[in-house]
């Protein structure tokens, strides 16, 4: 048991609970502005970005182009391919199949947006909503999590590539 103490002491040394907040912040920021009426949608596989964006931001999968470019092209894969398809399983699977293939082809890859045409074969979203909402949404969340890094957190190691 002892150890077990040690083992929680050791993580809360390092401080979870700064980055913790801000990725709620932000997802409780994007669920605000569709509350409100600004965002048409909230979309799910933003919460696991906002745990690679706050939590692991050296991580390949943060990268700001990973994060919007990887969910903006997956969306449009998955958009394209049920505009010619009716989302079935099959068309779901090779949706996701095509989109993971481009992110990588393109170096954008960002695991929660292998998740977005499964969202958009069971939601059925407005194209141009979506993708708007999305764009809109991915910004501000690399942008605040990148804001604080460099502003309050300068010696996170934080690297300036997108």
């Amino acid at each position: 048991m002892q150890d077990f103490f040690s083992f929680i002491q050791n993580r809360l040394t390092s401080q979870p609970w700064k980055p913790a907040l801000g990725a709620g912040l932000s997802i409780a920021l994007l669920a605000s502005l569709k509350q409100i009426g600004l965002f048409p949608y909230l979309i799910a596989p933003l919460g696991a970005s906002a745990t690679l964006v706050w939590m692991v931001p050296n991580s390949p999968l943060a990268r700001a182009r990973a994060v919007i470019g990887g969910s903006l092209i997956s969306a449009v894969i998955g958009l394209c391919v049920f505009a010619i398809q009716s989302p079935s399983p099959w068309a779901i699977g090779i949706a996701v199949a095509l989109a993971i293939f481009a992110m990588v082809l393109l170096d954008v890859l960002h695991a929660p947006a292998g998740a977005l045409p499964l969202v958009i074969g069971i939601s059925h979203p407005d194209p141009f909503l979506f993708l708007a909402t999305l764009a809109a949404s991915t910004c501000i969340l690399v942008g605040l999590g990148r804001s604080y890094l460099w502003l309050a957190e300068p010696k996170s190691g934080l690297k300036r590539n997108l």
